[in-house]
């Protein structure tokens, strides 16, 4: 049953894509601006979260929303799936998450990606990546954008160490004058690194205290990655927990 939902679920995203990929004549001819190109990308994420629900089976839950800030700030999560990816995208619409330069090659996404506009670094290009990267945050953040990125640099399964690459997040953190906000999820439960299949249920997506501007470089980066690991670890032993009941 699982395979046979996840099949259908693929198909219906394929046609969604195809159907979202129409406007794109119609918004270069007639240059639309990135509020516009965000709302027409909304479409399609919501559009795959609401699949996922009702073909998949698989839902998920917020805690502590709370802690989110309604202006600017930066938003820190764990990274197990693809799952996380859209569905941040979902729950922040005007976010800028921070992503790999190699997306622009995906048709269709990738045109989505330049316009929306999200932060497209290439890893290769070292320090001047990191200037990039901060230089285009701080445009979100001057917009009244929160910008969104995943820590760990990659997905990393959940039987993984966590490892963290974190010169990105506190090159933002020393520089944006933000919060950051760590958060954890634990959607590799249901939809692992390269599985194909996704699996009935409930992810959770938890988010943490925000971590105030101000701290050392060094101190930033051990609290954050204690946290999102300690929370990221809490959240997969509840889980498996309440499986084996």
């Amino acid at each position: 049953m699982h395979y046979l939902r996840s099949i259908l679920f693929d198909a219906a995203v394929v046609i969604l894509t195809l159907v979202v990929a129409l406007t794109v004549p119609l918004m270069w001819l007639f240059k639309a601006d990135s509020a516009t190109v965000r709302a027409v990308s909304q479409v399609w994420a919501k559009g795959i979260v609401f699949l996922m629900k009702h073909v998949v089976g698989l839902d998920y839950r917020e805690t502590g929303r709370q802690n989110v800030p309604d202006g600017p700030c930066i938003i820190a999560c764990n990274h197990q799936s693809l799952w996380e990816t859209i569905a941040l995208c979902a729950i922040f619409p005007d976010a800028s998450i921070v992503a790999k330069k190699e997306l622009r090659k995906l048709p269709v996404v990738g045109w989505f990606l330049e316009r929306y506009p999200m932060i497209l670094v290439d890893r290769s290009a070292g320090r001047q990546a990191l200037r990039q990267m901060v230089d285009e945050a701080g445009r979100a953040v001057g917009e009244g954008r929160k910008v969104l990125l995943f820590p760990q640099g990659t997905r990393q399964a959940i039987d993984e160490p966590m490892t963290f690459q974190s010169a990105g997040i506190s090159a933002l953190y020393t520089n944006l004058g933000v919060p950051v906000v760590p958060a954890a999820c634990n959607s590799g439960l249901f939809w692992g690194k390269k599985a194909l299949i996704m699996h009935a249920g409930t992810i959770t997506l938890s988010f943490l205290p925000p971590i105030a501007p101000g701290l050392l470089r060094k101190q930033f980066q051990e609290k954050m990655e204690r946290m999102i690991s300690e929370e990221a670890s809490r959240l997969l032993t509840v889980s498996e927990a309440k499986v084996a009941r």
